[in-house]
């Protein structure tokens, strides 16, 4: 499973990038634009072909959900005490500690564990404190967990390889000159193993 998160700003020719990264095989893509007003944020998910509402996923206006048709939302680790969302409703989180994982319960559709590698856009970060290693302690299989923080067509391949059940791209795409054929790299690489990319998705 290949997860992307948009960048927070506006990206120039983002949409038609969105499109092509599903078109390509994207699985899920988690919208990550918290400044966006109500009126901006909704403009945003009508841009973006409605054959892939059902891959989307809001990190913000989680009110927006139902008038959108959008049934993933994104819990950060601040509000998950609180979550409150529908039993009809696809929830993620993320976490930055294994043990942290390992207690979330069956509500939880997957978990991003961060910082795996040393981050791409965040400078500095992960450097000291990349959790790549923490993988093989993992106990909790009920809740999916989705490896980010400095993932490239490099290093893609490890995180599945160490038991992960899938990556998720941020830096590497919006930081790299042409997103699309970047993620078209990391994906041809997991592919070339089919039996780890093909693990059940969430």
């Amino acid at each position: 499973m290949i997860v992307a998160l948009t960048a927070a700003e506006t990206i120039p020719s983002e949409k038609g990038i969105i499109d092509a990264l599903f078109k390509e095989g994207l699985d899920i893509l988690h919208l990550r634009k918290y400044h966006f007003t109500d009126l901006q944020m909704s403009k945003y998910v009508e841009s973006i072909d409605s054959t892939y509402l059902d891959r989307l996923v809001l990190h913000s206006h989680p009110h927006l959900s139902a008038e959108l048709g959008i049934a993933r939302i994104h819990v950060n680790e601040k509000n998950r005490s609180t979550n409150q969302m529908l039993p009809t409703t696809i929830c993620s989180t993320s976490v930055h500690d294994i043990d942290q994982f390992n207690s979330l319960d069956e509500c939880w559709a997957y978990a991003f564990l961060s910082p795996l590698f040393p981050s791409i856009s965040k400078v500095g970060y992960g450097v000291y404190n990349a959790r790549l290693d923490q993988l093989p302690s993992r106990s909790n299989f009920t809740v999916g967990l989705i490896g980010l923080g400095g993932i490239n067509q490099g290093n893609c391949l490890i995180p599945m390889q160490q038991g992960a059940d899938g990556i998720a791209l941020y830096g590497t795409l919006w930081k790299h000159p042409d997103p699309v054929q970047n993620f078209i790299a990391c994906k041809q690489k997991l592919w070339k193993n089919s039996n780890i990319y093909r693990r059940d998705k969430h």
